[in-house]
Formats: structure tokens, C-alpha cells, sequence
């Protein structure tokens, strides 16, 4: 049994109120083809039987089908009890207040035309009902067309008993299924909704600790070594600075700042470059005239993926008998940033890193792959030194 308080824009509510409105207009519909039978019939009962019976049949179909265009449920299912009540009703108390006129061989009794109508309406809130509804209500028809035949007609009861049973079954079936596949999509779609919202919770989760991996890594750890280096340095300064300033910017959930120009971006470069190493050489090659302007997360992940590749150039590239030399290279045009960080030291084999090292991972690749428009590939082979490159495109 459906709840009458159904989302107004669910699908079985859309699915109900269009059944609602078949079941009314089919009321209207048989009103239209039985009452004048009904008003030639009116002497086989007492004379206040047929228009009370119309009223109490007809009346309440008008009522689902305006309790229907309003989405009033609860109206709705109210109507469709008086319906099918005010049908058996109407159906038991010809039996009391007939007269002993019969109708013709050729005609039947009006009231028996339409047991099934009742129980389809039944079918948009019930499920089992409606089937037994309707075998009551074929059974006293069956007893009233029985009597208004007379004695000397020839009754098939039984047949004509089990037709009226299958020939009105199968749309009550067909509404309870309406009905039930309406059910099962709405609760189709509050799944697929519930998955994606878990979904996108995770995913915002996920996103939120490679931000916090990206800054602990390249500015948390890298304050922390400079400390142990050179304790009370300018540089050691500059970074816890901007470590506590990107802090308390991700704390707050501050929107990012406006977009840089490629001077800035660049320059962003050359200092996170001479904070780690100022001996590394930076070349620029830009196309004359660029206006390039580059978002500052975009910036602050190029810079970031410098100082990580420089920093572990100083770790890992060189050898006992040899130090590793290298450059950084910026190279733009009118759409685009690249960024290569270069060395002639030892290499490695970047299939072998492990995944739970969250320097490459999370201050480079990672969080270039979160920005729209960024990438960044890695070419480094042990023995032939290590290409780093990142870079954002313009969308």
C-alpha cells in the first residue's frame, strides 16, 4: 500500500495521479453509457434506488479524478473507498428494494456492467485487495442479473461469473504493477542519489587530504628540514610564513585568488627554485607578447612541483663520486605553461617508487591531475638522469 503523503514529483506519485485520472474519466465514461439504461431500468427497483445508485457509483469517480489534477492523495484514497463501497452497496440493496419486474432477454441489469471499474480504482493503493474486492463484487452481480432475468431465463451464472472476474483481473493487475514499478524506480533513484552523495562525500574527502598531503609535503616537511639546517634563516622564515598563511587558508575555506600573469607565475618559480637550491639555473622560453594569466592554484601547484622534483634532485641525484647538475625550464605561448625540471644524476625507475611515498604522488602528479587543464609526466630511467614536467593548458 502506497503512503498518501508520496513526494508530489516522485514517479509513483506522476504514475497514481495519471491512473487516478484514467479510473475517473472511465467513470464518467461508463455514467455516459448506462444511465439512460439505468432511467429505462428504474421500475425493476424502488423508484429512489436508480438515482441514489447513480449518485453513490458516479459520483465519487468525479472526485478521484479532481482529487487526481490536484495530487491530493489523501482525498484520493478516501474517494476510492466510498466508490467501491458505494458499488456494493448500491449492487446488495437492489436485492432488498427490487420488484418483481424483469428486463428484457436481450438487456442486463445496468449495475452489473461495471464490477471491475471499482476494483482497479482499489489497485492504486492496494495490492491483494482489489482481486478479492472483485470477486465479491462479480458474484453479487452475477445474483442480481440472476433476479432481474427472472426465473425462466436461461442463467449461466458460472460462466458468466468467471468472465467477469477475468476480463476485469487483468487491468487491476496491470494498475498494481503500474503502481509497484513506479515504487521501485523512486527507490531506484534515492539509491543511485544516496551512492552518488556517499560518493561525492568520499571524493570531497579524498580531495581534501591530497590538498593537506600536497602542503604538509611541500612546505610543512620542507620548513621543518630547512629548520634543522639553518634554524632562524630568512629563508626557514619565508616558509613557515607561507606554510601558516596556506593553513589558515584551507581552515577558513577561503575561495583562491585571482588568476596570475605569467611574469608572476614565473617569478613564483624562480623563488621556490632559489629557496631550495639558489645555484640551479631557470630559463624561460616565452612567445613575445603572451598574455598568458594562470590561475594561482595552477601557479601554486607548478611552483609546489618544482620545489619537490629540486628537492629531491638534492636527495637522490647524485652519486658518491659525481653531484648531479641541474635546470629549470618555463617554457609558454598563448594557452599554455610547461614547466621542466632537469637532471643529469643517477635516475631511477618510476615503476619502482613505492605508492605509500607521497612525494611524486601527491605534490606532483596528484595534484596536477586535480586541476582542470593540468598534467604532468615524468621521464627518468636509472642512469640517464630524470625529466620532470608539468604544465596547465588553457581550456
Amino acid at each position: 500500500m502506497i503512503e498518501t503523503a508520496v513526494p508530489r514529483r516522485s514517479a509513483e506519485a506522476r504514475l497514481v495521479r495519471g491512473a487516478g485520472l484514467f479510473v475517473g474519466s472511465g467513470g464518467l465514461f461508463y455514467a455516459a453509457l448506462t444511465v439512460p439504461t439505468a432511467l429505462t431500468q428504474s421500475t425493476l427497483a424502488a423508484s429512489w434506488w436508480t438515482p441514489f445508485a447513480i449518485v453513490v457509483i458516479y459520483l465519487p469517480a468525479v472526485f478521484i479524478a479532481v482529487a487526481a489534477l490536484g495530487w491530493r492523495f489523501d482525498l484520493m484514497r478516501c474517494a476510492v473507498l466510498v466508490f467501491a463501497f458505494g458499488y456494493l452497496f448500491a449492487a446488495i440493496s437492489w436485492l432488498v428494494v427490487r420488484v418483481d419486474a424483469v428486463v428484457p432477454p436481450e438487456q442486463s441489469l445496468w449495475i452489473t456492467w461495471i464490477p471491475g471499474l471499482p476494483a482497479v480504482a482499489l489497485a492504486l493503493f492496494w495490492r491483494r485487495i482489489p482481486f478479492g474486492y472483485l470477486v465479491l463484487a462479480a458474484a453479487i452481480d452475477q445474483i442480481d442479473a440472476a433476479y432481474a432475468r427472472g426465473p425462466d431465463a436461461h442463467n449461466p451464472i458460472v460462466p458468466d461469473f468467471l468472465f467477469a472476474v477475468a476480463y476485469s483481473a487483468l487491468p487491476c493487475a496491470a494498475c498494481v504493477v503500474l503502481v509497484q514499478v513506479g515504487r521501485i524506480l523512486d527507490q531506484t533513484s534515492n539509491m543511485v542519489r544516496a551512492k552518488a552523495t556517499a560518493s561525492a562525500a568520499g571524493e570531497a574527502r579524498r580531495f581534501e587530504r591530497k590538498r593537506f598531503d600536497a602542503l604538509a609535503h611541500d612546505w610543512v616537511i620542507a620548513t621543518l628540514l630547512e629548520a634543522s639546517r639553518a634554524p632562524n634563516s630568512a629563508v626557514l622564515t619565508h616558509h613557515a610564513d607561507v606554510t601558516l598563511r596556506d593553513l589558515e587558508r584551507l581552515r577558513a575555506g577561503q575561495p583562491a585568488q585571482d588568476n596570475l600573469a605569467l611574469d608572476q607565475v614565473v617569478a613564483s618559480i624562480r623563488a621556490t627554485a632559489a629557496e631550495v637550491d639558489d645555484s640551479v639555473e631557470l630559463h624561460t622560453d616565452q612567445v613575445a607578447g603572451v598574455a598568458l594569466t594562470v590561475p594561482s592554484d595552477v601557479a601554486t601547484a607548478l611552483a609546489a612541483a618544482v620545489g619537490e622534483a629540486l628537492r629531491n634532485w638534492q636527495r637522490h641525484a647524485g652519486s658518491p663520486t659525481r653531484e648531479a647538475a641541474c635546470a629549470v625550464l618555463v617554457t609558454a605561448d598563448a594557452e599554455s605553461v610547461q614547466v621542466d625540471v632537469v637532471d643529469d644524476g643517477v635516475g631511477f625507475d618510476p615503476a619502482a617508487v613505492p605508492p605509500d611515498r607521497i612525494g611524486l604522488r601527491a605534490s606532483i602528479i596528484d595534484r596536477l591531475a586535480e586541476l582542470p587543464g593540468g598534467w604532468s609526466a615524468i621521464d627518468a630511467a636509472p642512469g640517464r638522469g630524470c625529466r620532470i614536467s608539468t604544465g596547465w593548458v588553457a581550456s
